[in-house]
């Protein structure tokens, strides 16, 4: 068993839910409506993007587990890392893609005069944002997971503190070197934390509970 066997699986289980690849796809098509118009507009195109991968990538383990979504996979003999990877990797997919075919579009639209959907403040934003929501949900259900997020992005000042709206386009110079590298750091850490949860946590089935 491997990596690919557990992605195929969780796939097939759907982590991320239709109607949100369903609303991803809907981003992309309003991005090349806006990118048709105006092709220096990536930033407000790609927005909505991130925040739905926001949402997507909050999929949550323990809790599907718990009910027996991923018992198959659990006693597949595949290592707990691998699906711990796989899991990871399912989740962020989808908005990884759209965020692909918005790049895509606004280098088809600008002649190749603009990349902003893939500075350096761009990357940060889709990585930051695809690595914490994806660990900050593994302990809780996809919908308590969102209405964390809507409140960190709505109610102020936390919503200026935490939005990482305002890095999408902009090139990092080398003077936000330190403070990008730690933040990437500190992102693969808690990452690293996650998966060693999920290797060492049981998910007793709730029934048995």
């Amino acid at each position: 068993m491997s990596v690919l066997y557990a992605l195929r699986y969780l796939q097939v289980v759907a982590v991320v839910p239709r109607l949100c690849s369903a609303a991803f796809v809907a981003a992309v098509g309003g991005a090349a409506v806006t990118l048709t118009m105006d092709p220096s507009a990536a930033p407000e195109a790609l927005a909505p993007v991130l925040l739905l991968q926001m949402f997507a990538a909050s999929s949550g383990f323990a809790v599907p587990a718990r009910r027996g979504y991923y018992d198959l996979l659990l006693t597949s003999g595949t290592p707990r890392w691998q699906i711990a990877v796989a899991h990871y990797l399912a989740s962020i997919m989808p908005g990884i893609a759209a965020w692909v075919c918005v790049d895509l579009l606004e280098l088809a639209a600008s002649h190749g005069a603009h990349r902003t959907a893939v500075a350096t403040g761009t990357c940060l934003a889709f990585m930051v944002v695809s690595t914490v929501a994806w660990v900050a949900a593994i302990p809780v259900s996809r919908s308590a997971a969102a209405l964390g997020w809507l409140l960190c992005i709505t109610v102020q000042p936390l919503a200026s503190l935490v939005s990482p709206l305002p890095l999408l386009g902009v090139s990092l110079g080398r003077s936000d070197l330190p403070a990008a590298l730690t933040v990437v750091a500190l992102t693969a850490a808690t990452a690293a934390a996650a998966v060693v949860r999920i290797m060492r946590g049981d998910a007793p089935l709730e029934a048995s509970q």
